[in-house]
């Protein structure tokens, strides 16, 4: 009789109930191995012809034994059949989907890319509209690849040591984000930029935000300033960003003789301004 089934042990079990005997009578030979396949591609049923085992002499013992150890042994033998031919069958289909390792290539970085090079050079011996032209172009590219509708509208030196960048469109206002986040992060992807390749520091406006900034700081520090005359000394509330930078230019064209420098405490940054202390010759 042939059996079909899904598996070795459903096609014993399908074959003893036809046959009317315990599973342990039954004689069998397996003519097709089952497979579970991958993903349900390649799966296979398990075929057997089987016929009702002829009693020997030299069995009798075996028959004697009481049909749950019989069958307990069965068990073991086909978990131990199933998981050998599983492994096989993994082997297998291992050895079907090999992938072949994928070669390591060289990084190329273009050379029309935003960022081409963040490696220092030396741009001392460069014309300023030569390195003015070439920010220009970098940093259009990187505007026209952002969601902003944004702008450059104007690029110049600001010092030696400082570039002005001033942009605006119809998205200022996202590009500024609440409380200045926006214009935080951006105003330091510019400077690591910038200064990290031509060794200058950028002073970034948005609309007419950094104006609008200086001149609230402008008033802030009128009442700082009344505060240091009288005693000499004095420092402003806790700044960052763009803020503090604003607010120490200010100080120290206020009091050009006087020690105006950046003092931290945790994470909060104050603009201090105190005499020069003159060490004892």
């Amino acid at each position: 009789m042939k059996i079909e089934a899904k598996d070795l042990q459903s096609a014993l079990t399908e074959a003893s109930i036809k046959l009317e005997c315990s599973v342990i009578d039954l004689e069998y030979t397996i003519l097709q191995q089952h497979k579970s396949g991958f993903l349900g591609f390649g799966r296979k049923n398990a075929i057997i012809e089987v016929e009702v085992k002829k009693h020997k002499k030299k069995s009798f013992k075996r028959e004697n034994k009481s049909h749950f150890k019989n069958e307990e042994k069965l068990n073991k033998f086909e978990k131990k059949e199933n998981k050998s031919k599983k492994i096989s069958e993994e082997n297998e289909l291992k050895n079907e989907m090999k992938i072949e390792p994928i070669k390591k290539e060289a990084y190329i970085v273009k050379s029309d890319a935003i960022f081409d090079s963040f490696h220092k050079e030396d741009h001392t011996s460069r014309n300023q509209d030569d390195l003015l032209d070439e920010i220009k172009i970098q940093l259009e590219r990187l505007l026209k690849i952002s969601c902003f509708q944004i702008s450059l509208k104007e690029l110049k030196m600001y010092d030696e040591n400082c570039i002005f960048i001033r942009l605006d469109g119809e998205d200022s206002a996202l590009l500024i984000g609440k409380e200045a986040h926006r214009y935080k992060a951006f105003s330091y992807l510019l400077h690591n930029w910038i200064n990290l390749k031509y060794n200058l520091l950028v002073r970034l406006e948005i609309a007419e935000f950094l104006e609008k900034q200086i001149q609230g700081m402008q008033f802030y520090l009128q009442g700082v300033a009344e505060k240091i005359k009288q005693s000499g000394r004095g420092q402003t509330k806790p700044l960052d960003g763009v803020l503090i930078k604003i607010a120490l230019e200010e100080l120290r064209a206020m009091f050009p003789h006087k020690y105006v420098g950046i003092k931290q405490n945790g994470e909060q940054r104050f603009v201090v301004v105190n005499d020069f202390v003159k060490k004892d010759e």
